[in-house]
């Protein structure tokens, strides 16, 4: 599989984030305004970095302990680490522009509660990106030494 790196991860954060300015603005210029994050988000976000982050470790410490493992779960895990770190790329980008948008109405009490709970859902989802690319590291196996390129052929 292709490796996930930060690269691609800040440019999806920047587009994300860069839209979702733009759109937010524009709603606001209609007259709505963003409201909060709902504890729910922030609460899920973090419960499914824990959990993407526990498999990843299990399928660190099968290659580590040399155990027998399944593959497919492997592969699975490694996929779900990789599309939590895109998910959780794209939701900061979202969570950023709640905050810029309201950034210059802050002292107003509507302004406050969006951006306290904005940047609770940020950090939730700076965990996701974060246990998504820790479980795509543990999902590396090393080469085999038998099978690498450099040792001397037998026979």
């Amino acid at each position: 599989m292709t490796h996930i790196g930060w690269k691609l991860l800040l440019g999806l954060y920047l587009v994300v984030g860069g839209v979702a300015t733009v759109v937010l603005r524009w709603l606001q210029l209609r007259g709505t305004d963003p409201f909060a994050v709902p504890l729910s988000v922030t609460i899920v976000l973090a419960l499914i970095a824990a959990s993407v982050l526990f498999l990843g470790v299990r399928v660190r410490r099968w290659v580590q302990k040399g155990e027998e493992f399944d593959a497919i779960g492997a592969t699975r895990t490694l996929a779900l680490g990789q599309a939590a770190a895109l998910v959780g790329a794209m939701q900061a980008g979202y969570f950023t522009a709640q905050i810029i948008t309201v950034f210059e109405a802050l002292p107003a009490p509507d302004a406050q509660s969006v951006t306290v709970s904005a940047i609770g859902a940020l950090v939730a989802a700076a965990a996701l990106i974060a246990a998504g690319l820790i479980a795509q590291w543990c999902c590396r196996i090393p080469p085999d030494d038998d099978d690498s390129p450099n040792s001397a052929p037998t026979g």
